[in-house]
């Protein structure tokens, strides 16, 4: 029998997730809050990637970009408690919910939410050498602008991950074919993904995940 490739990959994402349906009632309670609530988080496929590395990694101090309403927090946390977690978020509306999700699903002081820009946390933080994996997953177009000083402060072997990389396929198409007011992001994000490629402190992974994962060790 010969398959579509296109249909095939979607027939074997949809069976791999029903394989590892969720059963933590809160990520499903944020989950649902989030679909209701037109609030972007992770995919699952991207959700259940971050679960592995964590559990491998099994980090001590985690840094998050973007933290929305703390979802992807908790799967942080939930599948590795005993890390402390720092997030970032500047968005007076996602804060206020994510302040209240970290409230209800932690209160055992492993979560530090910064409010505030990532580019002035980064700049200021003295925390050199500090994290041993990093969730990037905040606004795109920053990510060139942001990884001198995410590189600064990972630990040797730390590991970044970055998040929606392919920015629903656009990442792959000519500028002239991109709406013009997506032209910056579009730009960014390629210059992100060559400078990581050929960092010479990184070796660097892109996976077809979700809307595109791309995984740095810091050498």
């Amino acid at each position: 029998m010969i398959y579509d490739d296109a249909l095939d990959k979607t027939r074997i994402d949809d069976f791999i997730m029903s394989l590892l349906a969720e059963n933590d009632k809160d990520i499903l309670e944020l989950k649902k809050y989030a679909i209701e609530n037109d609030v972007p988080i992770i995919r699952d496929e991207t959700k259940s990637f971050l679960r592995l590395i964590v559990n491998l990694k099994r980090p001590e101090n985690v840094l998050e970009i973007g933290t929305a309403i703390a979802y992807s927090t908790l799967v942080i946390h939930r599948s590795f408690p005993e890390a402390k977690i720092v997030t970032i978020e500047n968005y007076e509306k996602r804060i206020i919910e994510a302040k209240k999700n970290i409230d209800k699903f932690f209160g055992d002081g492993k979560v530090e939410l910064v409010e505030d820009d990532a580019s002035v946390y980064l700049k200021n933080s003295d925390k050199d050498n500090f994290f041993d994996l990093v969730f990037l997953d905040g606004a795109k177009a920053q990510y060139i602008n942001w990884i001198n000083d995410i590189k600064r402060l990972m630990k040797k072997n730390a590991i970044l991950i970055s998040d929606n990389i392919f920015k629903e396929g656009e990442i792959l198409e000519s500028k002239f074919l991109i709406r013009k007011r997506d032209r910056t992001i579009h730009k960014k994000m390629r210059e992100f993904l060559h400078f990581i490629a050929k960092d010479e402190d990184f070796d660097t992974y892109i996976f077809n995940i979700g809307d595109g994962l791309s995984v740095s060790i810091k050498k």
